[in-house]
């Protein structure tokens, strides 16, 4: 974080929207304030009370049989397993869970199960609550997922704290609610979260490159024909 702090910004605050190391700097935080490491502040504070037991940063041994195995395309664009590491702004190690690691980031990093996640979402769908476990205040979560960028360009969509979040203009063309928060990872993952319709969905492939990557979009549509009033 010594080190973060002596960079310059890619440009001003509010000018424009770039992935940065912001949310790395707000788990540094969370320690220094806590007293705790990341892992055990997110153990003790989210996954043990809302129940989430297989949701870590660097998977227990006894686990690790369990990863789930990343997929790639070839040349003709047929599946095939990836390897171990692959160059992308540096090398990344795609079994990174794997390894007995000491760096907790704020930014990334966490491995969970579709089950897992699915409690997280529906705690977020529920106002920050869970079974009885109060996680978030409803004027937290009402930050998160308003609008925190102004009339930045976004496409038709805003962006909360750390969602994308659907407009008016954005639900036009597509079958989600205005107010839907979402976000999708590296590895052809996708989910949101309808606060309207009472919809948490989830769609993980465990693939990258993905050149048929529409089939997020066809499965919202599936999702949504599915509604029977």
């Amino acid at each position: 974080m010594k080190i973060l702090g002596g960079l310059p910004l890619m440009h001003q605050p509010g000018e424009k929207w770039t992935y940065g190391l912001n949310t790395d700097l707000l788990g540094y935080l969370i320690e220094v304030v806590s007293g705790m490491s990341l892992d055990e502040f997110f153990k003790k504070k989210i996954f043990e009370p809302l129940g989430m037991r297989d949701t870590y940063f660097y998977l227990p041994k006894e686990k690790r049989n369990r990863l789930a195995i990343l997929y790639t395309e070839d040349s003709t664009k047929h599946i095939i397993k990836d390897g171990e590491t692959y160059e992308l702004n540096g090398v990344i190690y795609v079994n990174y869970p794997d390894m007995d690691g000491t760096y907790y980031s704020g930014g990334g990093g966490l491995s969970s199960t579709a089950y897992d996640y699915s409690i997280f979402m529906q705690m977020l769908l529920n106002g920050g609550e869970y079974n009885g476990k109060k996680i978030l205040s409803r004027s937290s979560l009402r930050m998160m997922t308003s609008n925190q960028i102004g009339d930045i360009d976004f496409g038709d969509d805003k962006f909360g704290l750390g969602f994308g979040i659907v407009t008016e203009k954005g639900a036009a063309k597509t079958p989600v609610s205005a107010g839907t928060f979402s976000w999708g990872g590296m590895f052809s993952s996708s989910y949101w979260i309808d606060p309207k319709e009472k919809i948490i969905a989830q769609l993980f492939l465990q693939q990258f490159p993905n050149s048929h990557g529409d089939i997020h979009d066809k499965f919202k549509a599936l999702v949504y024909q599915a509604i029977d009033n």
